[in-house]
């Protein structure tokens, strides 16, 4: 686990990481807030995320929960290692509409070897937030 007072540099690390995080930003997505073992992220919906009947893509849902998460885990890391996705289970409740989406991301358990977390993604319709889905995921650390 990261020591509190890394924690500056490991917010350095993660800011030069997402530079390299393509395909985030060509869909929009950014990180909005980073905090040891939680990541949010904000991004607005335009029409190229949304399927054919208008709701939110499920692979876009699907790739910002798995972001948050990534980096969440990240963040409790040594600065000598990093996180790759082991496994991830997503389960949409709702078809996302609105015009805004954010995603949290959290560590639920660090460990040496894996970090076990969570993302909730929601989308504002109306000044509303709801939930339309939650992932559970491993990082493995490497």
């Amino acid at each position: 686990m990261l020591p509190a007072a890394d924690f500056e540099s490991r917010r350095t690390d993660i800011l030069e990481k997402l530079e390299g995080q393509h395909f985030m930003h060509h869909i929009g997505f950014r990180i909005t807030d980073i905090q040891p073992g939680e990541i949010t992220g904000e991004m607005d919906l335009l029409p190229f995320t949304r399927q054919q009947l208008g709701f939110l893509h499920g692979g876009v849902t699907a790739t910002v929960a798995d972001i948050v998460a990534g980096f969440a885990a990240y963040s409790l890391t040594p600065l000598h290692q990093h996180v790759v996705t082991a496994d991830i289970n997503i389960m949409y409740y709702k078809p996302g509409t609105g015009d805004k989406l954010r995603a949290i991301g959290r560590v639920k358990k660090a460990g040496s070897k894996i970090h076990f977390c969570e993302s909730e993604v929601w989308v504002e319709q109306d000044g509303e937030w709801q939930l339309v889905a939650r992932s559970t995921s491993t990082m493995a650390v490497i």
